[in-house]
């Protein structure tokens, strides 16, 4: 990878003691990563939450398991094995995205090491994890049109690295901006959170918030959420337009 055409940027914890994280972002869209090759604001939020509220160690008593789904830069996921070191927990983290958006996260992955947690970057399609293509992508065409002419399925996912897991928390940072995806995501999520011990955290920022509830409204079908109050969130790092949610699967 040439690293000439990438930025880096420092995300400090509020405690100093934590070493900052370096983060890599491809402005320019050289990896062709799209959106996912850079930090969101939600990411920050939601990152600044977990410092909060330590929702990463509820259960400190054994190793930690904690999924990423549509990792981008990988910051969040990465925050939280930081943060997993820094209590002396050993867990895995293992951050997913399309296949584009792998180089960059696997960067960022290797530059932000964590003692006692390993953390890991892997291919997780949802459309392949769930069997639900999505409504109206050209994207999801195109890739399509493109297998069938090479008279293959694209890119090898397996599933078993991700269900059937106990996974103590799974996180999903500003994947919610394409409508037609959401039933692929939803899907996904039902297929991988099965257990109603699993705390699934969720983070947007507010767009079209009318069409934004649909997705929770699928949501709703399975898991019971509730949304975090700003006065449980940073007192620094919030906003009127970012909202975070906490869903556990209905029993």
């Amino acid at each position: 990878m040439n690293e000439n055409i990438l930025t880096s940027r420092e995300y400090e914890f509020n405690d100093h003691t934590i070493e900052p994280l370096e983060i890599y972002e491809d402005s320019t869209g050289t990896l062709r990563g799209g959106v996912g090759s850079t930090i969101w604001d939600a990411a920050i939020v939601l990152s600044k939450y977990l410092e909060k509220s330590e929702l990463y160690a509820a259960k400190k008593e054994k190793s930690v398991k904690v999924l990423e789904l549509g990792s981008g830069t990988g910051i969040v996921g990465l925050a939280v094995a930081r943060l997993l070191s820094a209590k002396g927990i050993q867990g895995k983290v293992v951050l997913t995205d399309k296949e584009s958006v792998i180089p960059l996260l696997q960067k960022n992955t290797e530059q932000n090491v964590s003692k006692d947690v390993e953390v890991v970057a892997q291919v997780l399609d949802w459309e392949v994890i769930s069997g639900i293509k999505a409504i109206d992508s050209k994207e999801s065409t195109e890739k399509s049109a493109k297998e069938a002419d090479a008279g293959s399925t694209g890119a090898v996912v397996e599933s078993t690295p991700f269900v059937n897991l106990d996974w103590d928390l799974v996180i999903l940072s500003d994947c919610i901006w394409v409508p037609g995806l959401y039933a692929s995501l939803v899907g996904t999520i039902e297929t991988l959170v099965t257990l109603p011990a699993t705390q699934l955290l969720i983070a947007f920022e507010k767009r079209n918030f009318s069409v934004e509830m649909e997705f929770f409204a699928k949501l709703g079908k399975t898991y019971r959420f509730r949304d975090i109050k700003p006065e449980e969130q940073d007192d620094n790092w919030q906003s009127e337009d970012i909202y975070l949610f906490l869903c556990q699967r209905r029993s």
